[in-house]
């Protein structure tokens, strides 16, 4: 199985995380589709929920970015080859990779803002609720708040523009601390837990460095774990089947009085065991690497960045325009998905081609740059 194979099923688990948040933000400002209580509770209960499960898709995000970070340096077996690790390169790369393109983003979501009061959230039949009609609107933007939402490592407590920002930043602190991960990692798991226990209790990094860790550990042992789950199909489908569970206990867990942290740390260890499951299925990966699958999960970057404008900028006129034609609740509720969704991908693709990967090759430029100085200097 090729390196290349591997990160294409890889993307489209990514895609569909991506999926997922973006559905779940359309839940939470139109609800669910349909309107029965019976209804209603079953597309709230697991595994049903799968599909809107932002939450749990987060948790997915951060581990998929600790395995796919990492898989490149243990190609060669269990010790980390970082023969050619440049620590100023890497952080060039990463800082490049993901904040040009969420400043563009942030500066047309900006301008968007102020033509906030002339979205027409209108809809009889499919109203929204305060969470996405007041997010924009009850929240004052400032010079200031603008500058403090550009600082992706740093964002302030309350996001306006692209609330969502809340993991890039984890993600971009998380991918920072890789090079110090994979060092642990070979020395092994002891100093791993013990240091990123550290980082977490006494430094304030993100509880979410457990997801990434579980990530990274994986990828070391990829080989051992998906040819010992690959030998048996029972094996794979009864992973499956616990990490299905473990996954979707937010949904399980959202009536009891159970910590936020314990929830999280369960859908982890799910979307750990789900990779795990695709990562030792042929099968699985054959459908993951579908074109269109493949497609979502190439822009995915793209899509998460812009999906919130779109929910506030534009679904509200699809549905102006949709109301007329579309009769009753769920039909215009599918409408509204569908067309807000399209609309997604498709200014993706553009974000894709135009601002991802300028800003990829701007990273390489860089480095390159930095690494010409560096030879053609004399002193």
């Amino acid at each position: 199985m090729t390196h290349k194979h591997h990160v294409a099923y890889l993307d489209s688990m990514r895609g569909l995380a991506a999926m997922a948040v973006i559905s779940e933000h359309y839940v939470i400002a139109y609800g669910l589709p349909c309107q029965a209580q019976r209804c209603q509770q079953i597309l709230d209960t697991p595994p049903f929920n799968f599909w809107w499960d932002g939450g749990a898709a987060v948790s997915m995000f951060f581990v998929l970015s600790g395995m796919v970070l990492s898989l490149k340096y243990f190609r060669s077996g269990l010790h980390p080859d970082l023969t050619h690790f440049n620590l100023l390169n890497y952080i060039l790369a990463r800082l490049s990779r993901l904040w040009p393109p969420y400043l563009a983003v942030l500066a047309l979501s900006g301008l968007l803002y102020l033509k906030a009061s002339d979205i027409p959230f209108d809809s009889i039949i499919l109203p929204a609720n305060a969470w996405l009609t007041e997010m924009w609107r009850a929240n004052p933007l400032t010079p200031q708040q603008m500058i403090s939402e550009a600082m992706l490592l740093k964002m302030p407590d309350n996001i306006i523009l692209l609330p969502q920002a809340w993991t890039l930043t984890i993600e971009l602190v998380l991918s920072l601390l890789l090079p110090l991960g994979l060092l642990l990692a070979e020395r092994g798991i002891v100093w791993l837990l013990f240091f990123s226990g550290l980082a977490v209790t006494l430094l304030g990094v993100s509880p979410f460095l457990w997801h990434f860790l579980i990530g990274l550990m994986i990828a070391k042992h990829y080989t051992a774990l998906t040819g010992y789950l690959g030998m048996k199909r029972w094996r794979r489908w009864l992973v499956l089947l616990i990490a299905i569970v473990f996954y979707t206990s937010g949904g399980l867990f959202q009536h009891l009085d159970i910590r936020e942290s314990i929830v999280w740390a369960s859908s982890g260890f799910g979307a750990a065991l789900i990779l795990l499951f695709a990562s030792s299925s042929e099968n699985t990966q054959a459908v993951l690497t579908h074109p269109i699958l493949r497609q979502i999960g190439r822009v995915s970057y793209s899509a998460y960045l812009i999906h919130m404008l779109i929910l506030l900028c534009v679904t509200p006129r699809i549905l102006h325009w949709l109301e007329p034609i579309l009769v009753g609740h769920l039909a215009l509720w599918l409408g509204g998905y569908l067309m807000s969704v399209i609309v997604i991908l498709g200014l993706s693709v553009i974000g894709y081609y135009f601002l991802e990967i300028p800003s990829i090759s701007l990273g390489r430029r860089i480095t390159n740059f930095k690494d010409w100085l560096k030879t053609n200097t004399v002193f």
